[in-house]
């Protein structure tokens, strides 16, 4: 098996520690996530940012290191409530239809009023 060189070059260690304070911040905050990077994304890519400043990696957008606005945190626990929020309107639904199969409904017999 042969050794390659990584996709994108080397990564030099920041012997200078120029970027230090955003890896300490990116630490913290994976320690008070539980270990859950994309929690602490702002702090990657400014720790990334850093690096390409300095001339630790190479200079390359965001976007083409994988990060974006749907890839965040935030958006995912949007997602979450959306999903949340349709599974009640779900559930009331069911519920409404099992009163009025049984003749119990006072409501009107649309099976899809929520």
């Amino acid at each position: 098996m042969a050794i390659s060189a990584p996709d994108k070059g080397s990564f030099p260690l920041d012997h200078f520690h120029e970027c230090e304070e955003h890896a300490i911040r990116y630490n913290a905050c994976l320690d008070k996530h539980q270990l859950m990077p994309k929690r602490c994304q702002k702090f990657q890519i400014n720790y990334i940012e850093c690096r390409m400043k300095y001339g630790l990696m190479g200079k390359e957008k965001i976007e083409n290191l994988g990060y974006s606005q749907m890839n965040t945190w935030e958006n995912e626990e949007q997602k979450k409530r959306e999903l949340y929020r349709k599974l009640v309107e779900i559930d009331k639904m069911a519920e409404r239809n099992i009163m009025r199969m049984r003749g119990n409904d006072t409501h009107d017999n649309n099976l899809y009023h929520v």
